[in-house]
């Protein structure tokens, strides 16, 4: 199959033009990637608080800070971290 090849003068192009259809799908898949890698390096909450004075660890910040209270006296109660 022959293909017929239009030339144009000098200084003038033929424009192209992306179909829209093409140009949102590629638009909304950036869109995703960039969702993925935000999801993927947010920090996420902790599964267990550990003692910054010994090797316990529990499931709860409270339950953290009852323990630095009654086998750490005077020592200083770590702080929460907020999480989003």
């Amino acid at each position: 199959m022959v293909e017929e090849i239009k030339l144009l003068p000098p200084g003038k192009r033929e424009e192209r033009k992306g179909s829209p259809l093409l140009i949102g799908a590629g638009a909304a898949l950036v869109g995703l990637v960039g969702l993925i890698i935000y999801g993927l390096t947010r920090a996420a909450p902790p599964t267990e608080y550990c003692c910054p004075y010994c090797p316990d660890c529990f499931s709860t910040f409270e339950e953290l800070v009852e323990h630095v209270q009654s086998e750490h006296p005077g020592e200083r109660i770590p702080l929460p971290i907020e999480w989003e």
